[in-house]
C-alpha cells in the first residue's frame, strides 16, 4: 500500500491478532460510543484470529480488505481501516470504516488513512464509489471525511446499532469522477503488494 510521512497501511492477518487485541483493549472505553456491543471473546487472541481469517477469505473473495494502520516511526498499530461491503456487478462500490487510537488521535493520522484507502479503491481495487456511515455527533470523523473530499448525501435514519441502540448515521460518499479533485496536488506513490492481486 502507498504511504505517507506519519503512517502507512498493511493488510492485516492471522499473525496480527496480538496486536490487534492490545489495540482493542486499550481503546475499548474510548471506542464503545462509535461501536456495536461486542461479545468477550472479539477482544481475545483466538477470536481476532478467527476474525481476521474471515477477513481474509472476504480479501480473496473480494469481499472486503482490511488493514492495519501503522505509525512509520515506531512501526506499532496505532489504528485500523476497512473496505467492506464490496458490492460488483452495477455498483462498483464499497463502505470505508476506520478508528485511530485515542493516544494517537488529533494528529492527522485518520485523513491520511483515508486518503490512502481511497487511493487503493480507486486505484488497484477498481471501484466507483466509496461510502462512510458516521454518527452525526462524530465531528471529528467528519471532518475526516470532509478532508478527502466526501459529500453529506443526508441522514440515514437508525441505520446501524451502535452501543446497543440503533443510531442514525450520516452518508458520505465520493465517486472516482470526484476523487482527483478531492487529492489536489497529493499523489501517493506507487503500490506495492497490493498491485499484485
Amino acid at each position: 500500500m502507498s504511504s505517507a510521512p506519519g503512517i502507512t497501511l498493511r493488510e492485516l492477518t492471522a499473525d496480527d491478532a496480538h496486536s490487534v487485541v492490545e489495540l482493542l483493549l486499550e481503546n475499548r472505553t474510548f471506542l464503545r460510543p462509535w461501536e456495536p456491543i461486542r461479545p468477550e471473546a472479539f477482544f481475545t487472541p483466538q477470536g481476532q484470529r478467527s476474525a481476521l481469517r474471515r477477513s481474509d477469505g472476504d480479501r480473496r473473495a473480494d469481499r472486503g480488505y482490511d488493514f492495519a494502520i501503522i505509525d512509520r516511526a515506531t512501526g506499532g498499530m496505532i489504528g485500523r481501516i476497512t473496505l467492506s461491503n464490496v458490492v460488483r456487478g452495477a455498483s462498483q462500490s464499497a463502505s470505508v470504516g476506520y478508528f485511530v487510537s485515542e493516544a494517537h488521535g488529533r494528529r492527522g493520522h485518520a485523513t491520511e488513512a483515508v486518503r490512502q484507502l481511497l487511493a487503493f479503491a480507486f486505484g488497484p481495487a477498481d471501484l466507483h464509489r466509496v461510502q462512510a456511515a458516521v454518527l452525526p455527533r462524530n465531528e471529528g470523523s467528519i471532518r475526516v471525511l470532509q478532508k478527502n473530499g466526501l459529500r453529506d448525501e443526508g441522514l440515514a435514519r437508525r441505520y446501524l446499532e451502535i452501543d446497543g441502540a440503533w443510531q442514525d448515521h450520516r452518508i458520505f460518499a465520493i465517486t472516482r469522477e470526484e476523487w482527483p479533485a478531492a487529492l489536489g496536488e497529493r499523489r501517493y506513490p506507487g503500490y506495492t503488494a497490493l498491485d499484485a492481486e
